[in-house]
């Protein structure tokens, strides 16, 4: 399935540049189809909520470019040692350093993926960062979603259609786990890792408590 190269939807506007353009292609030719989609709706449902809450953005290109990659570090071509944030964002930092993209800039892009799973944060900081943070949190969690107009919900996935993403998400998120459980220790993905069984050393990835129980000092 290829993506649809659309210039506007729901009154969000893509950006229409080389880089972006450049994304994209990255974005379709490394990722499956419902991966692609889910990207491109991060970035829709992301300037829709900066929008909501009276904020906006300044660099249209580098967020929508930190929107597009935020998950490379699930694929294969990129995923490292790293938790999948991390990954994915020195994956795309890469990206922009390779087109020409400005260092200060690229690190933008690089906090924005690196933290668009970390809860309280993004939000405070650049609004690049905090578009990506609230899209991918709708995406996933449905966090905000009772905000949007069901005919606004309906549009977006018309054009970019979800194919079973919640089932298929996972499904990457527990092959990444199993292939580095020791990335998942005290991140929102240990409890994925836990109930899917993933191990290391023969032991189950440990909880918080579990942590704080067996460190070695007196309470």
């Amino acid at each position: 399935m290829a993506l649809a190269r659309l210039k506007l939807v729901v009154g969000v506007k893509i950006p229409d540049t080389a880089l972006c353009n450049a994304a994209v292609d990255l974005l379709e030719s490394s990722s499956p189809a419902f991966l692609c989609t889910h990207c491109l709706r991060t970035y829709v449902f992301g300037s829709l909520a900066i929008k909501g809450i009276g904020r906006s953005v300044a660099d249209e290109e580098a967020a929508f470019c930190a929107a597009a990659l935020h998950d490379l570090g699930l694929v294969p071509d990129y995923r490292r040692d790293n938790r999948f944030e991390v990954d994915g964002a020195e994956a795309a930092r890469q990206f922009c350093l390779t087109h020409q993209v400005s260092p200060e800039r690229a690190d933008l892009v690089w906090k924005a993926i690196a933290l668009h799973t970390t809860a309280d944060i993004a939000t405070r900081l650049a609004d690049e960062i905090a578009l990506v943070h609230l899209g991918a949190g709708l995406e996933l969690f449905g966090l905000g979603l009772d905000q949007v107009p069901p005919q606004v919900i309906e549009e977006v996935l018309e054009k970019y259609p979800r194919m079973n993403f919640k089932s298929e998400f996972r499904k990457l998120l527990i092959e990444h786990c199993r292939r580095n459980p020791a990335a998942q220790i005290l991140t929102w993905s240990d409890d994925v890792a836990r109930s899917a069984g993933c191990s290391m050393h023969g032991q189950p990835i440990p909880s918080a408590s579990q942590l704080m129980s067996a460190a070695p000092y007196d309470e």
